[in-house]
């Protein structure tokens, strides 16, 4: 009969499988580091141009209606 794990070598090999995750995880963020930074930067262009945009576009707007 062979002997149960004991509960060190259970937490060992949680930890590495966690370790082994977390760098999985940093690895593909650092691949990716450029094309995420770009996402980001766009996304906060794309809502400051909706944002004020739609401010801006509402004042032209009412100030076209009253001219005509």
């Amino acid at each position: 009969m062979s002997t149960p794990p004991s509960l060190a070598d259970i937490l060992g090999q949680v930890l590495n499988a966690l370790q082994t995750i977390i760098y999985q995880v940093a690895s593909a963020i650092a691949e990716n580091a450029s094309v995420i930074a770009t996402v980001i930067v766009r996304g906060g262009l794309t809502y400051m141009v909706y944002r004020y945009g739609t401010r801006i576009f509402r004042g032209v707007s009412g100030w076209l209606r009253a001219l005509f």
